[in-house]
């Protein structure tokens, strides 16, 4: 699960047209993710086919909305935006992890499948709010207060939703990943290790975040 990097600082007006873009942009490769996931669940649930889900939501996930965020990192360290190197490469990393890695390759077993759609609901409804955040932010004509309410409090809920479901999809990746490689087995397995001191580090940032954004808000 990503946490929701910091504001741009005041930048140059090129500066600010490409960050308007890439986010205007993920905002809608990611509400298109999202909606279509949510549609075809509708229809597929009742039928009892929602493993076909995945195999609709797959590509333009991997392709367009996740690799994206490798851009994500390039801001952090070009200062173009607040977000700290060491949180962002770490979100992306994760999430680099599951889409390229192997672990989303077609969960299969009813676990894999829940964890996935698990994983679609806490990563859309997240990056829609963030992404439309950050455009409207950088656009300069204001952020309704409904939606910065649900830029710093909806991650209490869709974080553990997502990190679990994240864990739960590499975990039952082991078995194909020690059919591939020991070597890839152990990466696997030092990734789950790693997902518990690195939820805790990512979760107690955006507390922070939320803190000191509620803390300006008062003051003014």
């Amino acid at each position: 699960m990503a946490p929701p990097p910091s504001a741009p600082r005041a930048v140059s007006p090129l500066t600010r047209y490409y960050l308007l873009a890439y986010n205007a942009v993920s905002f809608g490769l990611w509400a298109t993710c999202t909606l279509r996931a949510a549609l075809l669940v509708i229809l597929l649930a009742p039928t009892g086919h929602l493993p076909a889900v995945f195999g609709q939501v797959f590509s333009p996930l991997l392709v367009t909305a996740q690799s994206m965020a490798l851009l994500e990192i390039l801001h952090s360290l070009l200062g173009l935006v607040r977000a700290p190197v060491f949180t962002t490469a770490m979100q992306v990393a994760s999430r680099l992890l599951l889409v390229w890695g192997g672990a989303l390759r077609g969960p299969g077993a009813q676990a894999g499948d829940l964890a996935f759609l698990g994983c679609l609901a806490a990563w859309g409804i997240t990056e829609c709010i963030r992404y439309g955040f950050f455009a409207l932010q950088v656009w300069g004509q204001g952020v309704p207060s409904w939606w910065t309410w649900l830029r710093y409090n909806t991650f209490y809920i869709l974080y553990p939703i997502g990190i679990s479901s994240e864990c739960i999809l590499i975990f039952l990746s082991l078995d194909r990943a020690a059919a591939l490689h020991p070597l890839y087995w152990w990466f696997f397995v030092v990734a789950l290790v790693i997902y518990i001191p690195g939820s805790y580090i990512l979760y107690t940032h955006m507390i922070a975040q939320r803190r000191k954004v509620l803390r300006g808000k008062k003051r003014a």
